[in-house]
């Protein structure tokens, strides 16, 4: 911002007819050299001050003054050569007041150009610091959010690992909802009798003109399945049999694939602009990649539930009964927890087993082996078949966490002193237990039960 400049020229009219005035005064008797030097020094004064301009206006309006004064007032004709020498002198010394004027304005400004410089790095090093407070508090909060959000999706993981299938995938959809603000997703899975996708389940608001049955080679969907490839509205630019296929506006579409091999698509069809960006693929492939484990596990148990409930070689029954059982039996007729224990048994060496004497024989012996074990509890151990073939499991009413530890050591030293033969060979069998229990202190529901007792099976193999 630039000051605005003053108007010198009533200032130095002004001074000029009093310089004129006072030199011709009789009272002063300055006498003519001592008025010339008068009009002289505010020349010079006024040049210095206000400019070359402002100290010739005072030497020409002053010796006007003058020189009237003295005809008029004492009827005295001033010399012409003595005038001539004070013009010249005077033009002399306003040139050198100028000169001294425009050394000072330009020390001004070289001040001012050096303030304006200091006081605009001031102002760029305030502005630095205050974006990187921004920065770092940003920083900060993204941090905590991501704590925050890690610790919310191990939470929302665990939900989805649970044995009923739709609820599974309804807690699926709900996460990737969640960190995604998706107004409506659905997914997809394959039926190999049709060779095409079925819808499995939808949240979200439902689009126009939906349907429930998709066609591999005619829909994005399809596409994704086919090429187990995650799909993006930015790849429509690229590809035009995208942009043909994407008839339904999909957004982002994300193949599931459980054992190596693609089961269904999670398409999002509806989403904030703000919320569309690689962190957000990147966030639903991740999200898909943690729950695969547990939508296996689900869909495993479905299976079953679809399956016969008796083994066919053994006639034991199969794990859907055991979930039954426990579900059942978690509560006496008052209402009151009942404690139980869950005993699974796997035979590490199954795979060899069965290649040298056939899975039947195999089978037969290790329900042999896993009833030898039932019958050394006087509870009313029940037997079932698990997920596996390689694995069977007790259940055992009424038998508390101490109780379910001494029964498993007492079960391998059974399996460990007893002589096992198959075809007239000694068998040793490597056997190892995972278990569980429930008691009056702590309320498990048969999914934490199973849960607890594979882990403490998974422990074991590391």
């Amino acid at each position: 911002m630039q000051l605005k400049k003053r108007n010198f020229l009533p200032e130095t009219i002004v001074t000029a007819i009093i310089i004129g005035s006072i030199s011709v005064l009789p009272i002063l008797d300055f006498g003519i050299s001592s008025a010339m030097m008068l009009i002289m020094s505010s020349c010079v004064l006024m040049s210095f001050w206000h400019g070359r301009l402002a100290g010739l206006l005072v030497l020409v309006i002053a010796l006007i003054v003058h020189m009237t004064a003295e005809i008029y007032a004492f009827n005295v004709f001033p010399a012409v050569l003595p005038t001539v020498n004070v013009i010249s002198l005077s033009i002399l010394l306003i040139y050198l007041g100028g000169a001294l004027r425009k050394l000072r304005e330009y020390k001004l400004t070289k001040i001012m150009h050096r303030f304006r410089r200091v006081s605009n790095e001031r102002n760029q090093l305030s502005k630095i610091s205050q974006a990187q407070q921004g920065i770092i508090q940003e920083l900060e909060e993204r941090v905590t959010r991501q704590k925050d959000a890690i610790n919310l999706l191990y939470d929302k993981i665990n939900e989805i690992d649970c044995l009923d299938t739709n609820l599974s995938i309804s807690k699926l959809l709900d996460t990737v909802t969640h960190f995604t603000n998706a107004e409506s997703l659905s997914l997809w899975v394959y039926n190999p009798a049709k060779n095409k996708l079925n819808l499995r389940m939808r949240k979200g608001i439902e689009p126009e003109n939906s349907e429930s049955v998709l066609d591999l080679q005619e829909s994005i969907e399809g596409w994704v399945f086919r090429n187990n490839q995650l799909f993006s509205m930015r790849m429509t630019l690229d590809y035009d049999n995208l942009s043909q296929l994407n008839s339904k506006e999909s957004i982002i579409c994300a193949p599931i694939v459980l054992d190596n091999t693609t089961w269904g698509v999670l398409n999002i069809e509806s989403l904030p602009f703000i919320k569309y960006s690689g962190y957000t693929e990147n966030l639903i492939q991740i999200i898909i990649s943690l729950a695969q484990p547990a939508l296996k596990k689900s869909l495993d148990f479905e299976k079953l539930l679809l399956g016969e409930e008796q083994h066919e070689i053994t006639g034991l029954p199969q794990f859907t009964q055991l979930y039954r059982v426990m579900d059942k039996s978690r509560y006496d007729e008052s209402g009151t927890l009942n404690s139980s224990s869950l005993i699974i048994l796997e035979f590490q060496d199954y795979s060899e087993r069965i290649e040298q004497y056939g899975t039947e024989k195999i089978i037969k012996l290790q329900a042999e082996l896993a009833k030898g074990l039932a019958e050394l509890h006087s509870n009313n151990a029940e037997l079932f078949h698990y997920r596996d073939d390689s694995k069977m499991a007790l259940y055992v009413p009424h038998m508390d966490f101490d109780g379910c530890s001494l029964f498993c050591l007492e079960a391998l030293e059974h399996v460990n002193s007893k002589v096992w033969e198959l075809e007239g060979n000694k068998i040793n069998p490597d056997l190892n237990l995972g278990y569980a229990s429930s008691g009056t202190g702590e309320k498990m529901d048969p999914d934490d039960l199973i849960k607890r007792a594979e882990f403490l099976l998974e422990v074991q193999k590391i």
